[in-house]
């Protein structure tokens, strides 16, 4: 019986969500092509299901609005790779030579210069997870020793 009353408290919790995340402002990019009402139904680690229906339509609005926020250019809140920051009278050309060497080692990764007074700066990368930025920048830390790690608006990441 108890188990019953926990599976129905989670699922009138999942449906009183399920609007809200419609109205959002933006839905997060890690549920574009899933069903998150499948992905809840599928076995726990003691093998334990819930069992939750939706109709077609609640799916298909949740995908339009994560692609048309894709599509209109909407940014989330996520973390990117600074490589370089610096002020000197050289900065610029610097910067530039950064960027530029960086986008041919890894064409997968965007890369963002840019001017804040007095600094230039060149970020790289769209990391939803500090953990997924924190791995990106460990692996780069041999050619780039003062990496960081900035909190920033990041565009939808397509993986």
């Amino acid at each position: 019986m108890t188990k019953n009353l926990i599976y129905l408290f989670l699922a009138g919790i999942v449906l009183l969500i399920s609007p809200l995340a419609l109205s959002a402002q933006q839905v997060d990019s890690i549920l574009l092509g899933r069903d998150v009402y499948n992905w809840l139904a599928e076995p726990g680690p003691a093998g334990n299901l819930m069992r939750i229906y939706q109709s077609d339509s609640i799916g298909h609005a949740m995908q339009s609005k994560l692609l048309s926020d894709m599509t209109q250019g909407s940014k989330l809140n996520g973390f990117r790779v600074r490589i370089f920051f610096d002020n000197k009278q050289s900065a610029r050309a610097e910067s530039e030579r950064i960027a530029s060497e960086f986008s041919s080692v890894s064409p997968g990764i965007t890369v963002y210069r840019i001017y804040e007074n007095p600094y230039f700066k060149v970020t790289v990368g769209d990391f939803r997870t500090k953990s997924e930025a924190t791995r990106f920048m460990n692996s780069i830390k041999g050619i780039y020793p003062q990496a960081f790690i900035t909190r920033d608006q990041i565009n939808y990441p397509l993986q």
